[in-house]
Formats: structure tokens, C-alpha cells, sequence
């Protein structure tokens, strides 16, 4: 297949943030009275949105979720992405040799997606105008809209475009779209990747072969 445009998730792909971010739900999950280890959040929220995360523990929490949950979970994001956060291993390689048009294509709100690209010193990689986020039209993954958004703002159809996912409901997206896709897979064994629809890959080095 020859393709035409290469859209990138941001968390987990660009950059070692899933660790962080889901992390921090575990722990305010966690003092609101449902214990959580942040393998088991990874296992939840990979791929979705805070509210997404936010529906999900009002059927696990005995009091109301409380109204700060979605500011303090990102007060802590932002806090530990300034130390913490690092590049996913041969990304930097990737995108220094792909020669096809790229872009990015998040859940999470465009600023997080500038930020994260800054601190792990992607940002110049990118054009500004080609960094999609959900919050710009409402609309999450696994829902497809925000990767034909993103191909209709590159000019590219579908069928040309290939996705570059670590979630099954980012997996589903592109898939939804008429995309391909390739999985990625670099802390688990791929199975849920690829029983979604993916083409399993463990490191960024073997999409460095293929395009």
C-alpha cells in the first residue's frame, strides 16, 4: 500500500504519557474509595477521554465524583509531564526519516498536545496547523470523526491515510474511517491491538522499515 498521509495519537505514541496520566486517575480514584494500581487504569482509560474515566467511576464510587476532578487530574498531569515525561524510544528516529506527510490526531485537548510535544522536544516536527484534538469538534475516539477531520484537513482520502495507534478505541477510530492502521504495543503483548482490527508493531523502529 502506498500511503499518502501518516496521522500520529499524541499519548503513547509521540509521547510516554499513558504511565503518567492514567496514574494520576488510579490515585484520586484510589482516595475517592475505589482502590486502582495504574496498570488497571492503563487497562480502562488507555485511548479515552477524562470523561470518559469520569462516567466510568460514578458507577464505582459510592459519594458524588468531586466537581474538581477534572482540574485537579490535570494540575497533577501537568505537574509530572515537566519531569517526568519522556519520548517514546526511536520516535525521534521515525519522524526524522519519514518523508510522508504527518500529522497529529489526539482525544486530548490541543494545548496538552503542544505541551507534551514541547517538553519531549517533538513540537518542531510538526506544523502547528496539523495538530488535531477531539475538543475541537466534540468528538472522541473510537468514534472515527476525528481521523476524517483530520484527512479532510490534509487533503488526503481515507483509504490513503494510515493511523498510528496504541488504544483499542483508537484502533477502532481509524478503522472506522477506512483507514490502516498499525498498533502499538511497547509494554504489552499486543493481543487486544490486534483482535480490534491493528497491524501489531513493538517498537517505532519497525515502522522506520516500513515507510
Amino acid at each position: 500500500m502506498s500511503y499518502e498521509l501518516v496521522i500520529f495519537d499524541c499519548d503513547g505514541v509521540l509521547v510516554d504519557s499513558e504511565s503518567i496520566s492514567c496514574g494520576a486517575i488510579a490515585e484520586i480514584s484510589t482516595e475517592l474509595g475505589f482502590p486502582m494500581t495504574t496498570r488497571e487504569s492503563i487497562d480502562f482509560f488507555v485511548g479515552t477521554s477524562i470523561e470518559f474515566a469520569i462516567d466510568f467511576l460514578k458507577d464505582k464510587i459510592t459519594q458524588s465524583i468531586p466537581p474538581d476532578f477534572e482540574s485537579r487530574y490535570r494540575q497533577m498531569c501537568h505537574e509530572r509531564f515537566q519531569t517526568d515525561l519522556q519520548p517514546i524510544p526511536d520516535i525521534e528516529q521515525l519522524l526524522k526519516q519519514l518523508k510522508l506527510p504527518k500529522c497529529v490526531g489526539s482525544n486530548g485537548p490541543r494545548h496538552k498536545i503542544i505541551s507534551n510535544l514541547e517538553i519531549t522536544n517533538l513540537i518542531h516536527h510538526f506544523d502547528q496547523g496539523h495538530l488535531f484534538s477531539a475538543y475541537d469538534i466534540k468528538k472522541w475516539k473510537p468514534l472515527p470523526d476525528l481521523y476524517l477531520h483530520a484527512a479532510s484537513r490534509m487533503n488526503v482520502v481515507p483509504a490513503n491515510c494510515v493511523v498510528i495507534e496504541d488504544s483499542v478505541a483508537g484502533v477502532k477510530a481509524a478503522l472506522a474511517a477506512g483507514m490502516s492502521v498499525y498498533g502499538y504495543a511497547g509494554d504489552s503483548d499486543g493481543e487486544k491491538l490486534s483482535a480490534a482490527g491493528a497491524k501489531v508493531i513493538f517498537s517505532m523502529e519497525e515502522l522506520i522499515q516500513l515507510f
